[in-house]
């Protein structure tokens, strides 16, 4: 997997838990008619101004904007203010690029920090077999 993918599924991991699975479905589905050609991660990481772009068709520019707010905000972003990084976003700014990469990489280095933890504690795994018996939670 090279590392745009790698992103890309982590801007998709985090949109979804944003926004539900089926609203997800359906904003790929809007983006995907203004630029088929790539999946819309991908695009926000090569040309973020060009994903404002699309997204202001769905949303508008207010609409948009807080859409990227939002984004960046749920992506955990502590180093700059989540207002400041969307706009500059929608300029295209390199720098701006970085900064999102580098908490998307922050967002996959916690996930994974996380995954070890549950896994290695048996005592999480005792409480889940505790509420998978109460009915919450389990197949």
């Amino acid at each position: 997997m090279s590392e745009e993918d790698r992103y890309a599924s982590i801007l998709r991991s985090v949109l979804e838990e944003l926004l539900g699975s089926s609203a997800l479905k359906v904003l790929e589905y809007q983006l995907s008619k203004s630029y088929p050609e790539t999946s819309p991660y991908k695009l926000l990481l090569r040309d973020p101004q060009l994903y404002y772009n699309a997204l202001t068709s769905i949303f508008g520019n207010e609409g948009s904007f807080i859409f990227l707010k939002r984004l960046i905000t749920r992506s955990g972003t502590t180093t700059i203010d989540p207002d400041t990084l969307a706009r500059s976003l929608i300029r295209g700014e390199k720098d701006a690029i970085n900064t999102l990469i580098q908490t998307l990489e922050k967002v996959a280095n916690f996930r994974d920090e996380a995954n070890l933890k549950i896994i290695e504690t048996p005592q999480v795994l005792k409480e889940a077999e505790r509420w998978k018996g109460m009915g919450v939670g389990g197949n």
